[in-house]
């Protein structure tokens, strides 16, 4: 099975999904829509505010290692720095080894992003 997307219930679903679509490179899938896409067109997010429970998760509750989204950066320290003038908190970064660069930071409603570089691909 192909993977299609993940959904995240949000506070601010409409703010979410512009700072996510200005600082991370995601685009809506359509005009309004709740979905959003990375840069390659292929994964993406729906992102909404739920009227069944009363409050959306607290993300920044949450262990980063229990959840986070984990993005590719050909320099982590230098989308670090440029993600906290946005707005994201920076928890931990982790350039030392040349075989793995990482960064763990929140968005503005905590949900955890990571950045990696990693030398050897863990996928291919």
């Amino acid at each position: 099975m192909k993977l299609e997307h993940i959904a995240f219930d949000v506070a601010e679903p409409d703010k979410f999904i512009e700072w996510w679509c200005r600082n991370l490179g995601f685009r809506r899938s359509k005009p309004g829509s709740a979905f959003i896409l990375d840069d390659s067109g292929i994964m993406g997010l729906e992102i909404y505010r739920t009227g069944e429970t009363p409050k959306a998760p607290e993300y920044a509750k949450l262990n980063s290692m229990t959840l986070h989204i984990a993005f590719v950066s050909e320099d982590v320290k230098r989308d670090a720095e440029r993600l906290v003038e946005a707005g994201a908190t920076l928890e931990q970064l982790n350039i030392d080894n040349p075989q793995f660069h990482m960064a763990m930071l929140r968005d503005p409603w905590g949900v955890p992003i990571q950045l990696c570089k990693r030398a050897n691909s863990i996928f291919f």
